[in-house]
């Protein structure tokens, strides 16, 4: 079981800041494997110094325990922002930009310390047995408005895209880095903040 605490001493402890990168759905692996490659042929070990994609342990609708990416789309890196770091890792093929930046070449801005927190640790796999196993009355539907009260996506709210009740678990569209993106959440970590 991975230690949180010094997870967490290690993410926020590393010489760089966190950054977000974008990448095409599906192919986060592949572009992290052509960033690691490029960051070693242009000598840039001085100035990046992390490279992951958030995953986390999930159960499926037929009760197989997996092993998913929490943020589809997105590759976190640790890094000092000098301008080639930044021209070289923003060109590697399939990265299509930084979040955080407006364009036009102004830099991104960096996750804050709470940010990387609840985007690069994962609720250990007790706490999420416990939150399958609670008795649950899915009174949710459909375009619902939820607030997520629970898990890495705590204090968002977001609109119900799917329900499963048998799996005990909902879609919710969630704002990420000001992109809506689909996030399965444990229907015991929703709250309803409009009435249907």
């Amino acid at each position: 079981m991975i230690d949180n605490n010094k997870l967490i001493d290690e993410l926020l402890n590393m010489k760089g800041q966190w950054f977000v990168i974008n990448s095409q759905t599906g192919h986060e692996d592949k572009v992290l494997s052509d960033l690691v490659q490029k960051i070693k042929t242009s000598n840039l070990q001085s100035d990046v110094f992390d490279v992951r994609i958030s995953k986390g342990l999930t159960t499926t609708k037929a009760g197989k325990e997996v092993i998913k990416n929490r943020f589809p789309g997105y590759i976190f890196i640790n890094m000092i922002m000098s301008e080639h770091a930044w021209f070289v890792v923003r060109n590697t093929p399939g990265v299509t930009g930084f979040i955080g930046s407006s364009g036009r070449g102004a830099k991104p801005f960096p996750l804050t310390d709470d940010e990387v927190i609840k985007m690069l640790t994962t609720p250990d796999k007790e706490m999420i047995e416990e939150q399958i196993a609670e008795p649950e009355n899915v009174g949710f539907v459909v375009d619902q408005i939820v607030l997520i009260n629970d898990g890495p996506y705590k204090g968002t709210e977001g609109k119900i895209l799917e329900l499963d009740p048998e799996g005990k678990t909902a879609i919710v569209s969630v704002e990420i880095f000001g992109r809506y993106t689909p996030a399965e959440v444990s229907i015991a970590n929703i709250e309803s903040l409009k009435e249907f």
